[in-house]
């Protein structure tokens, strides 16, 4: 029974260090928010571009120290989830800290109603296909097109995705 529990508590210790890796892999796929490549360096504790068993094995004991609140040398599924709850409450709070800061654009702390409606209209202008700086219905119309036929039949991406018929994939 113990060597159950034990066995439990180890695949439950290796998800929360895998979670962190995953999460990063997502971000680095695209997302330009400044912490690419940032948990790598983290794990390369001597810097020298190289991850070695030694620096993951060491990074695993932090992570896992980290997360065992009681210091017990277990984790429960209450550690576990506050750890991961505390870390995503911090990678909110850095996100949000960058968009202040880009919006924030005198860096006085305050942003100004001039510095609030001088942001990009990004949705905006990609509707306006003929810049005359008016959205029409049919520019609506056929900017919800294109983000269903990008996005697929219901308007979400990988769910209920129609397969073209001359994809690889289609039977």
């Amino acid at each position: 029974m113990k060597r159950t529990t034990l066995a439990s508590l180890i695949g439950a210790a290796a998800i929360v260090v895998a979670i962190p890796f995953a999460a990063q892999a997502e971000r680095d796929h695209g997302w330009h928010d400044g912490s690419r490549g940032e948990h790598m360096k983290a794990v390369d504790t001597n810097g020298d571009g190289d991850i070695t068993r030694e620096e993951v094995d060491a990074f695993r004991a932090t992570m896992f120290n980290a997360a065992d609140a009681n210091k017990d040398g277990s984790l429960s599924l209450a550690e576990m989830t506050a750890h991961h709850e505390a870390q995503q409450a911090q990678r909110k709070a850095e996100r949000q800290a960058r968009h202040f800061a880009k919006l924030d654009t005198d860096g006085d702390g305050q942003i100004t109603a001039a510095e609030f409606a001088s942001r990009p209209m990004r949705g905006m202008e990609r509707m306006d296909t003929d810049g005359d700086g008016v959205v029409t219905e049919e520019e609506r119309a056929a900017a919800k097109a294109a983000m269903k036929e990008r996005h697929g039949k219901w308007g979400k991406r990988g769910q209920n995705r129609d397969v073209a018929p001359d994809a690889p994939d289609a039977e």
